[in-house]
This record gives C-alpha cells, structure tokens and sequence, in this order.
C-alpha cells in the first residue's frame, strides 16, 4: 500500500460550517486505522496572522485573508497559500505521495499554483456550484442563458457564464472530479466542457450513531422541551435561506393546520428569522424557531419528531434527509437534486415536485400540505417509512460504504 498524505482544504463560510464541515468531519473518521496522515487547511479564517493548531492527533491550519484594493486580490491570495505551504506544510518525506483534496469550486488559481509548485495529486469535489444554486436549479433557464451570445446577456447571465467558465478551468487541472450525486455529474457533463473519465460518483455519508430510544425515553424528550404527548411535530432542519423552501414550508403548515390543530411545525438553523416570522402570521404560536443546535440537542428533536421535513427548491446532496433517515425519521422531501436520488417514492419516504412558474422555482405548497397530513393520519405507513429510509440509509449511506469508495480513490490516484 502506497504511503499517503492528504491535505483537506475547507474554505470558512456558511457551507462549511454545515454540510462541507459534516463532510470533512466524516472524511477524517475515514481515515482511522488507514495509515494515511493528514492536516487541514481553513482558507479564508478569522484572525489577521496564519495560525496552526493541533486537534486529536492532526494538524490544522488557518490562513487569514488579507484585503488589498488591487484587481487581482485572489490571485495574489492563492498564490501566497501555495508560499506558505511549501515553507511550513508540504516537508519531502521519501517515498511518500501527496495528495491535496479540495471543498470548493470556480478556484483555478489555486490549482494552478499548487499543481506548479508541488509534485502532487488534486481531488476535487463539487459539493456545490455558485451558479446552480443562484439559479435555483432551473437548468432550463441555463440552458437559455448559454444559448445566447455574450452581447445579449445581462449582468447576472454573464457572471453566471463566468462561473461555468471556472469550474471548467478548475476542473480541467485535477486529476479526480468527484460528484456527490449522480445529478451532479451529469449537470456538470451536460454544461461544462470536462474530461469524463476523470469524473466518479462518491455520494455523501455520515456515520450510523442512532440510538434507538424508548417510548419512555421519548416521552421524557418531550416533557424536557415542553411538547406534550399527542402534539404531532413537523420537523425542519437546515440554514433559513431562500433555498431551503422555508416560506412554502410555513404556508404548507398553516394549510394543514384547521384539520390538525395541534400539529407543531419546529424550525431548526440560523439565519434572519424576520422573514419567516413574518410569513408565519396569526399561526406565530404553533412554529417554534429554535436557531442553530449543537448535535445532541438535534439529534433529540429527531427523537421526538413525527416527521421530518427537506423542502429544498434546489439540494446538491442533502445530509440532514441522511440524518433524519438513520433516525427512522418519517420523511418528505422535494423531488429535486440529490432529494431525489436519496428517497425512494413511497418507499423510504415521499416526495413533493418543485415547479418553475414565470421563471420562478416553486414548491407545490398544496402537495406538501397534503403529504404532511397523510404522513399524520396514517402513522403505521409513516413507521413502515421511516423503518424503510432507514434501511437504504444502512445500504448506500453509511459511512463504511463511502470510507471504501475513498481510500480506493487516493491509493489509486
């Protein structure tokens, strides 16, 4: 077996505090017992000077970023990552291989200097894109947008050109792509000039930490947060932004609330709570917004939940659905990105179509009403769900499954 260093660059902003942290979180619990060392690099940290710190056996560090008036900051930024990274991170050890494996996209400097500089592999994975996601996942619209030239594109189509353009640059100076899910890569096949055979599909996993409780557990958990026993709790779980489907979500609820008066909708994440509350209206006492939970405190709201919700116009991957299937949360999800590819309809869960109406990305509030009360009114289909998400999270989620598919890639690089 090849002797292996991996470096793991993260670049702090909200995507990493949550699903890009669980990633590189899970990443580095794959590397136990692998003989396989690694440090990490934070681009982009808080603090004026670069800093190190060690944390469980492994080095961290974090490079500040230093504003400057000129044009080119980035690229000055980069090129200095790669400086000090030969100086203090990247010793020649004999016989050993380096492999830098990068979290982000639309970066080709970085790539550019790494690559020039060190004798190294580069893994990239595209846990998201700018553009995708400011589009909302209407690829229709995308479509259009790269059919035109570049005289007739506004300002927001020619940045989103500009994007496309790189990630193809960035891509083309890797030696592995890997999507997250399959509409991943093909999204990124069909609108990016790429090399496929470079390209392979690694979904998303989290390690299996359910603990099954007791009905007595569970009727402890509510008592502890003050729901009573036959209150029926709709959960959601994720950042408040436009994205999350969070005002479809709110009207979906108030829909179902005169058949079901006692339903309780609890809204877990951060973010600007003023919109939300707004959209609540006169239901302002049956949706509780709790901000940001550390895990045992979600982990707990999963316990106590009746179902779950992921109401997303647009998800590249989705690890709070994986959370909430290992917990044998019932679950909904909207049919889009990797939503779609984790749920089986009507199998491990249900699923609610996401529309596009005058350009703009919906979901169907009146299906997503409608599912939330026959999830309430039929519990013995929601436990049969609930049990089944489980099982398909057990079979393609888990973290043994992703743990394998990964060493395989760096020990054949």
């Amino acid at each position: 077996m090849k002797k292996l260093k991996v470096y793991i660059f993260n670049k702090e902003s909200r995507a990493a505090i949550y699903g890009i942290g669980t990633y590189i979180d899970q990443l580095i619990k794959c590397f136990n017992n692998a003989e396989i060392s690694f440090e990490v690099i934070h681009l982009y940290s808080e603090g004026k000077e670069v800093s190190v710190s060690e944390k469980d056996g492994y080095k961290q560090f974090f490079i500040p970023m230093v504003q400057s008036y000129r044009n080119k900051n980035a690229q000055y930024y980069y090129r200095n990552v790669a400086y000090l990274l030969r100086e203090f991170i990247l010793p020649k050890e004999k016989n050993m291989e380096y492999i830098i494996h990068l979290n982000f996209m639309s970066n080709p400097d970085l790539v550019i200097h790494l690559k020039k500089m060190f004798h190294c592999k580069v893994v990239l994975v595209a846990h998201y894109t700018d553009w995708s996601f400011s589009l909302l996942g209407n690829f229709q619209r995308l479509k259009n947008i790269l059919s035109k030239k570049a005289n007739q594109m506004d300002a927001f189509e020619k940045l989103v050109r500009k994007q496309i353009k790189e990630d193809e640059q960035m891509i083309a100076k890797c030696n592995r792509l890997v999507c997250v899910a399959q509409h991943t890569k093909d999204t990124l096949l069909s609108f990016c000039r790429i090399d496929s055979s470079k390209c392979l599909l690694i979904n998303n996993a989290i390690e299996d930490v359910y603990i099954r409780q007791t009905p007595v557990k569970k009727q402890k958990l509510r008592k502890k947060y003050h729901f009573p026993d036959d209150v029926p709790i709709i959960l959601f779980a994720g950042r408040l932004d436009e994205v999350k489907g969070i005002s479809y979500l709110i009207k979906a609820f108030k829909n179902m609330l005169p058949t079901h008066p006692q339903a309780h909708l609890i809204i877990v994440g951060e973010g600007d709570f003023s919109s939300w509350i707004k959209e609540a209206g006169d239901c302002w006492t049956k949706i509780t917004f709790t901000g940001r939970l550390d895990k045992k405190r979600l982990y707990e709201f999963y316990s106590i939940a009746d179902i779950g919700v992921v109401c997303s116009l647009h998800e590249e991957f989705g690890l709070v659905a994986l959370e909430m299937m290992m917990h044998e949360l019932p679950l909904i999800v909207t049919k889009t990105g990797g939503l779609d590819e984790i749920v089986e309809e009507n199998v491990s869960g249900l699923k609610v179509p996401v529309r596009t109406r005058k350009g703009q990305r919906q979901v169907n509030v009146r299906c997503l009403s409608e599912k939330i009360r026959f999830m309430l009114e039929n519990p013995s289909i929601a436990k049969d769900l609930g049990e089944n998400g489980r099982k398909r999270f057990l079979e393609k989620y888990e973290l043994a499954v992703f743990r394998e598919k990964m060493l395989n890639l760096y020990q054949n690089l």
